[in-house]
């Protein structure tokens, strides 16, 4: 099996670093792997979908699906 490392890109701010850090721990609350959560947090997913979705029962890889 494979190990996937992902490191933090250098050249962000500090601000826009710091929201990316916050969204990836947010999706990874509501059940998303880490290397998937961090996909999300540095797309322009809708964390508030998100949200909804995973409230209302959403499984995991189909609300994936809804917001990649």
């Amino acid at each position: 099996m494979a190990t996937i490392l992902i490191d933090e890109p250098r050249d962000l701010d500090s601000e826009e670093a710091i929201v990316r850090s916050w969204r990836r721990e947010q999706f990874g609350r509501l059940g998303f792997d880490p290397v998937i959560a961090r996909l999300l947090a540095e797309s322009a997913a809708d964390l508030g979908l998100a949200r909804r979705l995973r409230g209302c029962g959403c499984p995991v890889p189909l609300a994936f699906r809804i917001l990649a």
